[in-house]
């Protein structure tokens, strides 16, 4: 069997086979780029927010009110926003049915945005294997997006293909409500309250209710109503039926009706039908 053991004599005598490999004398142009991150390019955003949407905490201004966000920090929010935004778009391929160009313009769209933008931080800031990403933000960003459609196409900026105010029909402001204010005084200054009024034995019982100020004067009162005697006969009436039986005994339960407070349940046992025994219950 023959051997491919080289020996160290036989070794040695390699040190003259030229090198076939040269080492390549390091320059620039093999030295590791840094690439930039791909999304839409933006040239007017501060370096230093930039540094600080990449450092370790999120920016002060992230996680407050969009509305809520201090003037000296709007700028960078804007900035921020449409950097994630711009990523967002890439990432998940929406196109612009579901976010118009024109989306800053709208303050819907651009809540929905940046409620995305501080959920997406939140499931990912842990930076532990999870089930927010698939159970929370990707379940949500579904129905986002549906949202997002749906706002792009109630705007009309989608059909038109470009951004458009929105108009109020009847010629005053969008997106404003034109109140009756007296209709609008009066329903939260009203109250409501309940009385019960036995009905008269006989004839029409008449009841009115007022308002009467700090000094005992009546200011309003309303319409009377008359309360009229009851017509329909109320004839009380019970009944038996069996919830079980044995050997022993039975279980019997009544239901009663058009009972009142001076009529009380009772009980009682015959052996021929005719002639009944009354005892006390023990149920209830």
């Amino acid at each position: 069997m023959s051997s491919n053991w080289v020996s160290d004599e036989e070794f040695a005598e390699t040190d003259d086979i030229p090198d076939v490999f040269p080492e390549a004398e390091a320059d620039d142009e093999d030295q590791p780029q840094e690439h930039e991150p791909a999304g839409t390019p933006l040239p007017y955003l501060d370096p230093e927010v930039a540094e600080e949407l990449v450092s370790g905490g999120p920016p002060t201004w992230f996680g407050v009110r969009w509305r809520d966000i201090p003037e000296a920090d709007q700028a960078d929010a804007w900035n921020g926003l449409r950097v994630w935004v711009d990523w967002l778009i890439h990432e998940y391929k929406l196109p612009t049915s579901v976010v118009p160009a024109c989306w800053y313009k709208h303050s819907d769209i651009t809540a929905e945005l940046y409620a995305a933008m501080c959920m997406e931080y939140k499931v990912w800031e842990e930076q532990e294997p999870g089930l927010s990403p698939m159970m929370f933000w990707h379940t949500n960003l579904q129905q986002m997006v549906y949202r997002l459609r749906e706002a792009g196409t109630t705007a009309g900026c989608v059909s038109n293909g470009q951004h458009k105010e929105s108009m109020a029909v009847d010629g005053g402001k969008p997106l404003e409500l034109h109140y009756d204010e007296a209709d609008w005084l009066q329903h939260v200054t009203a109250a409501t309250t309940t009385q019960q009024i036995d009905r008269p034995k006989q004839g029409v019982l008449y009841v009115r209710a007022g308002i009467v100020d700090d000094a005992g004067e009546v200011v309003a009162h309303s319409e009377p109503v008359g309360i009229k005697r009851s017509d329909t006969i109320q004839k009380p009436a019970v009944n038996i039926e069996y919830l079980s039986t044995n050997g022993a005994y039975s279980v019997l339960q009544a239901h009663w009706q058009q009972y009142r407070e001076e009529h009380t349940l009772i009980w009682a046992t015959s052996t021929d039908g005719e002639t009944w025994e009354s005892f006390e219950s023990e149920g209830t």
